[in-house]
């Protein structure tokens, strides 16, 4: 994978789909973090493709900055 994030959407239940959001640092070498969100979508009011790729971006960026901000250097 290169450099960036890459998000892979599957369905979860019919309210819901599960996001596995995938972030790498360099292309060669480097690390990678892998977090799986759930984004509510609801099968009444459906949300298209790209809101759903940015809720699931905006859970994950959460988690991670609240991850990081546990890790003591």
């Amino acid at each position: 994978m290169a450099k960036g994030m890459d998000i892979e959407m599957e369905p979860f239940d019919e309210d819901h789909v599960r996001a596995k959001i995938t972030w790498s640092e360099q292309d060669v070498g480097g690390g990678k973090l892998v977090v799986e969100v759930t984004v509510k979508n609801t099968k009444a009011r459906p949300k298209t493709e790209d809101q759903l790729r940015s809720d699931a971006s905006a859970l994950a960026v959460r988690f991670a900055r609240a991850f990081a901000d546990t890790i003591e250097d």
